[in-house]
C-alpha cells in the first residue's frame, strides 16, 4: 500500500519529512509535523520511516543453505557476535548469498519500539522502516568499495557491510580492514564527497599512492526526497517492520470467509431438503386432486368419456418443476448473491448482508483494513464489474475511515433490475 509520508527521525525535535507528491522537504519537531497532518485532514497517515545509520550495526553470519530462518533462529545465529543481550536488539536480514553467507542489520529494540508507539498514537502508522545509509549509496555503483565523506564523517560500504568512521585514524583502520577481508590491491573504490577539499582530498591522495583504482565524485549529499524516490522505485531489503512489528494480521484471509461459507453450505443443504419434501408433498396432492376430479367427471358424464387434465393440474406441475415459484424472478435467493461475492478479493471482510427476495436485491458491506496490500478502491470496482458480468445491476459507495476502507453495495439480479 502506498505511503503518504516519508520521515527521517533523529530525535523528537529533530525530524525531516516529505509528503508524497509535494515539492518541499520540511524540518522541525514532532508537534510541527502533527500540525501539518491535521491541516491535511488525515486521521491515519501511512509512513515510510528512515533512521540514522549510526543506530545500526552490520554482521555477516554463516547460515544453513536453503533454509528460511525464523526471527528466533536468526537471533540465535547472531548471539555470539553481539556484546549486548540478544533480547535487547531487533535483527533483520539484509541479504544472503548462495553459499549461506548472510548480512544482518542490528538495532536497539526498545528505542525502535518507542518510536513506533510514539508515532502510532498520533495516527502515523509506519509501514516500512529502513537504515537511511542504504539510500545514500549510489544505485548504479559497481565499485568494490564506496566511501562517502561529509565533513569529518566517513561511511564505508562494501560486501553488504557499512562502517561509520571519523576521518582521524581512518587510514590506519582501512589498512587493517583490507588485510582482514583480503581486499585485492587493485580493488576499485568510489569516493563521494560534497567538497573537493579537507579530509576528502587527503584521503584521495593516500588511495592514489597505494595503487587502488579510485573514482572520485564530488556531489551534493542525498536528501530525504532522494531516499523516498529510491525506496518507491525498488523493493529494498532489510525492512525493519517484521516479526513483532509486522502490520499483517495473524489470521489468513480464509478464516474471515470460512464462517460465511460454512453457513452458506448448511443453508443450501437445508433449503434442498425442504424443497425436496415440499415437492414430494405437492406431487402427491396433484395426483390426489387429479384422481378426485377424474372420478367425479366419469360419474357425471359416464365411463366412456375422455377428459384432459385441467389447467389447475398443469399449473401445479409447472410449479413443481420450477421449485414451487410462478415466475423466474421469484427463484432468486440469497445463496446466489453470496456465491457471487465470495469470488471477491481475499483482502475483503464481509461486514453485513441483507437480502430482499421480493425485489431480488441484496445490500452488503465489504471492508479492507489499511494494513492490507492492494488498492482497495480498485478492488471494489473490480467486484462491481464481475457482478455486472453475472447479470447483476450494482451500485456502491466507498470511503476510508480510521483503520479501514469500506464499500457499501446494492446489487439486483435478473431482468427486473
Amino acid at each position: 500500500m502506498n505511503t503518504q509520508l516519508s520521515l527521517y527521525w533523529q530525535a523528537p525535535d529533530q525530524l525531516e519529512w516529505y509528503w508524497t507528491g509535494d515539492s518541499d522537504v520540511y524540518s522541525g519537531s514532532l508537534e510541527e509535523l502533527q500540525d501539518q497532518k491535521q491541516v491535511k485532514n488525515l486521521e491515519i497517515c501511512l509512513v515510510k520511516l528512515f533512521l540514522p545509520s549510526s543506530w545500526f550495526s552490520s554482521l555477516e553470519l554463516k547460515l544453513p543453505n536453503n533454509r528460511r530462518l525464523s526471527p528466533a533462529a536468526l537471533k540465535f545465529a547472531a548471539e555470539e557476535y553481539l556484546a549486548q543481550d540478544i533480547d535487547s536488539v531487533h535483527i533483520v536480514m539484509k541479504g544472503r548469498s548462495a553459499d549461506g553467507r548472510a548480512v544482518v542489520e542490528v538495532t536497539e529494540l526498545e528505542r525502535f519500539r518507542t518510536i513506533l508507539q510514539t508515532l502510532s498514537v498520533r495516527g502515523l502508522r509506519v509501514m516500512e522502516a529502513f537504515n537511511a545509509q542504504w539510500f545514500s549509496i549510489p544505485e548504479d555503483q559497481t565499485e568494490d568499495i564506496v566511501i562517502q565523506i561529509h565533513e569529518h564523517n566517513i561511511v564505508l560500504s562494501s560486501m553488504n557491510q557499512v562502517f561509520n568512521l571519523h576521518s582521524k585514524g581512518f587510514a590506519q583502520w582501512f589498512e587493517l580492514w583490507t588485510k582482514q577481508n583480503e581486499i585485492a590491491d587493485d580493488a576499485s573504490i568510489k569516493l563521494i564527497s560534497d567538497t573537493a577539499d579537507g579530509p576528502a582530498k587527503a584521503i584521495s591522495t593516500e588511495f592514489e599512492a597505494s595503487g587502488f583504482k579510485l573514482h572520485w565524485q564530488v556531489q551534493n549529499k542525498k536528501q530525504l526526497i532522494d531516499w523516498h524516490d529510491a525506496a518507491s522505485r525498488n523493493n529494498y531489503p532489510a525492512n525493519l517492520i517484521t516479526g513483532e512489528f509486522s502490520q499483517r494480521s495473524g489470521k489468513s484471509h480464509t478464516e474471515f470467509w470460512l464462517p460465511s461459507l460454512v453457513a452458506c453450505g448448511l443453508a443450501l443443504v437445508l433449503w434442498l431438503g425442504v424443497s425436496f419434501v415440499n415437492s414430494q408433498r405437492m406431487t402427491q396432492q396433484i395426483e390426489q386432486t387429479w384422481q378426485a376430479n377424474e372420478n367425479i367427471f366419469l360419474q357425471v358424464f359416464g365411463q366412456s368419456k375422455r377428459i384432459q387434465r385441467p389447467l389447475m393440474v398443469r399449473e401445479m406441475r409447472s410449479q413443481v418443476s420450477s421449485g414451487g415459484n410462478t415466475t423466474s424472478n421469484q427463484s432468486v435467493n440469497a445463496l446466489q448473491f453470496l456465491a457471487a461475492i465470495s469470488q471477491a478479493s481475499p483482502n475483503f471482510i464481509l461486514e453485513d448482508f441483507r437480502f430482499n427476495k421480493d425485489r431480488s436485491e441484496a445490500y452488503f458491506t465489504l471492508v479492507q483494513t489499511v494494513d492490507q496490500n492492494g488498492d482497495a478502491y480498485t478492488l471494489f470496482e473490480t467486484l462491481k464489474n464481475d457482478l455486472t458480468a453475472k447479470n447483476f445491476t450494482v451500485e456502491y459507495s466507498a470511503n476510508q475511515d480510521k483503520d479501514a476502507f469500506r464499500a457499501r453495495y446494492k446489487a439486483v439480479l435478473g431482468e427486473n433490475s
